[in-house]
């Protein structure tokens, strides 16, 4: 059995692939027939949702700050979205699908008269589906890895 050398630059190689391919995974919700594919998001990029989500008020001297948590997940499910469809279910057992642009695909957003994307997420899921898929989201982009994960 031969093993096969891999020498500084492979490793660092497959190191650089990796850090760059984001993990995907996709996510149905039944009640719409809607499959989403999501990518993992980098730090920078949740970073700059978070912020833009962010309410600060100022009483008194005294500046406190508020995630305004539906918009945040709407934004995190825009921006993590990789691929969306709309699945029926035939008679058959097989299946027929509408491929969208995205979130803020114009079928949707003419159809429904909204402004864009994120209110595209916000007005098609529920409270519950919007937390579920938001903290989908921020699991594909390494929120919640213990440190037993990160060890092995």
């Amino acid at each position: 059995m031969s093993l096969e050398q891999l020498n500084e630059q492979d490793i660092l190689d497959g190191l650089f692939e990796t850090a760059a391919n984001l993990p995907e995974e996709a996510v149905f919700i039944g009640r719409l027939g809607l499959r989403i594919t999501l990518r993992g998001l980098t730090s920078s990029k949740v970073d700059s949702i978070r912020e833009r989500c962010t309410i600060r008020k100022t009483t008194k001297g005294q500046v406190t700050e508020k995630i305004d948590s539906e918009l945040f997940n709407a934004a995190l499910i825009k921006e993590a979205t990789a691929s969306l469809e709309v699945v029926k279910k035939l008679e058959d057992g097989g299946e027929q699908s509408v491929k969208l642009s995205g979130w803020g695909d114009d079928r949707l957003i003419s159809r429904l008269k909204l402004s864009g994307g994120e209110e595209a997420v916000r007005r098609m899921l529920l409270a519950g589906e919007l937390d579920a898929v938001g903290d989908k989201v921020l699991e594909l982009s390494g929120f919640g890895v213990d440190i037993d994960d990160v060890k092995n």
